[in-house]
């Protein structure tokens, strides 16, 4: 089997996909490459996230081995998010589809806004 074909019902592709399961699982995987961070501190990190899905994305990065969550303190109580080894192993991935999104969307004068949970093309307002 190719890296990079889909052979006997087995995708790679599909597979990751699958895993990674929406747009804001790579999202959350890229501001988490940064270093650990609490929730208060992504939710104001990533535009257009609300508490509900960021939680729902946490939980399903924490139950598919990609983010820890780990205790600071509890009085008062604090967490923060880290990212495990497997997760960080998708730095070029993340850097690839950033820098992909840059030429082809950006270069084109369109902007991608991510409002709950879905892709919306705009105009890029002229410079």
């Amino acid at each position: 089997m190719t890296e990079n074909r889909c052979e006997e019902g087995v995708c790679p592709v599909a597979a990751a996909a699958r895993l990674l399961g929406s747009v804001w699982s790579l999202v959350v995987i890229n501001y988490l490459m940064d270093g650990p961070m609490g929730f208060n501190e992504l939710l104001r990190q990533i535009p257009g996230l609300n508490s509900k899905t960021l939680s729902r994305t946490l939980k399903s990065l924490q139950a598919k081995g990609l983010v820890i969550r780990e205790v600071v303190s509890t009085q008062p109580f604090a967490v923060r998010y880290v990212l495990t080894p497997a997760a960080q192993e998708l730095k070029p991935v993340v850097h690839a589809l950033s820098m992909w999104g840059s030429k082809w969307m950006l270069g084109r004068g369109l902007a991608v806004e991510v409002q709950a949970g879905r892709g919306r093309r705009a105009q890029r307002a002229p410079e």
